[in-house]
């Protein structure tokens, strides 16, 4: 009859290899996830600390200047409302 003596042996090895290189994959995988995540982590905490500055700047200047940021609200506000009243009569 058939027999297959020999084949398991050689394979032995390379399954051996295999793993061996999935392992590396693997760890690779995984230095490469750490690295993004701190990437990301110091990319928000610049973000975090750039909108920070820049908010207390803006409010510096309201409080320095409270009539003239009044005044610019008043004129978004103005200029939103006619936007909003075009947009909504040119559905009709």
């Amino acid at each position: 009859m058939y027999e297959n003596s020999g084949s398991g042996a050689g394979n032995g090895g390379a399954g051996a290899r295999a793993t061996a290189g999935a392992e590396q994959v693997k760890e690779h995988l995984r230095s490469a996830r750490d690295a993004a995540k701190e990437s990301v982590r110091d990319a928000s905490r610049e973000a975090r600390t750039w909108s920070r500055s820049q908010f207390s700047r803006i409010q510096d200047r309201v409080e320095a200047e409270p009539y003239r940021a009044a005044a610019w609200a008043l004129g978004i506000g103005f200029v939103a409302g006619i936007l909003m009243t075009a947009l909504a009569r040119g559905r009709r």
